[in-house]
């Protein structure tokens, strides 16, 4: 009997391969209304097969977050490379928002500053009440999300318009903020309430120190 010949049997009689599955290794297709029953072996099998998929999708996570950390890293790294070549006050805030700027593309940051030291550079000196009452309540990280008050958001043009900010406050040796770094974006995922701070906090603290060494000297 040829190939064809078979086939065409199959075809007409669609009903043998069910009715001899195990004689040649299958599994029968369900009747409408008919439960299938799966071995424990076979259940396993597939609950470990779920698991596999699971911990893939896991680690290729892990592993795309770990190269985004690193990203981080490097060029944090850069920024405190940019902060390390000394200079005046001015010097280094131009340096900072260069840094911010080219290596994690914030070019909207604002710095205000309240250390006595700082009370000749108009431009960056505030040493309002309700600015350092904002620095203070960001004892334990800085904020991130899509509200400021009116005297941060007047640090900003008027366009575009801005939608998430994360504001780090800038504190001395003792803990005492001197000092606001504000960062804005347009981009309502930029700075959002859910996000990890540690490295905003990071490179608040490397600004703080970068800032702080020029101020003292004067």
């Amino acid at each position: 009997m040829h190939s064809e010949q078979v086939l065409a049997f199959l075809d007409e009689h669609p009903e043998f391969l069910q009715q001899h599955a195990e004689r040649y290794g299958l599994q029968a297709a369900p009747q409408a209304g008919e439960r299938v029953v799966v071995s424990f072996v076979e259940r396993q099998l597939l609950e470990l097969k779920d698991q596999a998929r699971q911990l893939e999708a896991q680690l290729q996570q892990l592993m795309e977050q770990g190269k985004a950390n690193d990203q981080i890293l490097a060029r944090t790294h850069q920024l405190t490379l940019s902060l390390l070549n000394g200079g005046g006050l001015a010097h280094r805030i131009a340096a900072l928002k260069d840094g911010l700027r080219d290596h994690f593309q914030l070019n909207r940051a604002a710095i205000r500053l309240w250390h006595p030291a700082a009370e000749s550079d108009a431009e960056h000196y505030n040493a309002r009440g309700e600015v350092q009452g904002l620095a203070r309540n960001l004892a334990a990280a800085p904020y991130c999300g899509p509200y400021v008050n009116d005297e941060v958001m007047s640090w900003f043009p008027a366009k575009p318009v801005l939608q998430s900010f994360a504001q780090v406050a800038l504190r001395d040796a003792a803990g005492q903020p001197f000092g606001l770094l504000v960062l804005a974006s347009d981009d309502t995922q930029r700075f959002t309430r859910d996000m990890h701070t540690q490295y905003l906090a990071q490179i608040g603290a490397l600004a703080s120190a970068a800032l702080l060494a020029a101020l003292e000297e004067r």
